[in-house]
């Protein structure tokens, strides 16, 4: 009978370790969509139904040139970036009509950030609760869609594609 030599258990050894190091840690449980971003969602502030804009709406932070969105229109819901820093984010939402009237309203959010750590692997992120939310409008004479009101349904924003903001749309057209 026959036993392996020292030099060879040696020799063996290293690269046997290697492969179950390497072999234990090859699974890296990262999230696949690690974007966070605020879902807003819609409504008619009459029937608070779902609502489907027909008009144009770009949104971008007050005092920036930055669009978070550019000429949406078909909208029912869209995505919004958070500032990473908290505090309150506000958003000029400009809508424009096919006759051209064109008005701006303002959204105010207010939010807590959180960092969020899944691993060293994975990228970094902040999570956000929402504390509140508000908006300013327009007077209907002068284009007849402005935003009505807010409503904060899930104050959690993280990875999950869920409503966190419920906003409201008020028209006087007939649609």
């Amino acid at each position: 009978m026959k036993f392996l030599s020292p030099r060879l258990i040696r020799r063996c050894a290293a690269p046997a370790a290697v492969v179950l190091l390497v072999a234990g840690c090859s699974n890296i449980d990262c999230p696949l969509d690690n974007v966070v971003a605020l879902q807003v969602n819609l409504y008619d502030a009459t029937t608070r139904k779902p609502l489907t804009l027909s008009d144009v709406m770009t949104i971008k932070p007050a005092g920036l040139d930055t669009l978070l969105l550019n000429q949406g229109t078909g909208l029912s819901s869209f995505l919004l970036p958070l500032k990473e820093a908290g505090g309150t984010d506000t958003l000029v939402c400009t809508l424009t009509n096919a006759a051209g009237q064109e008005a701006a309203d303002t959204l105010f959010i207010t939010h807590t950030p959180r960092p969020h750590f899944e691993s060293v692997d994975c990228p970094a992120c902040v999570f956000h609760t929402l504390t509140a939310a508000r908006v300013t409008s327009h007077p209907l004479t002068l284009m007849p869609l402005t935003l009505d009101s807010v409503s904060i349904v899930r104050p959690e924003v993280n990875y999950d594609d869920a409503e966190n903001l419920r906003l409201f749309l008020r028209t006087t057209d007939a649609r």
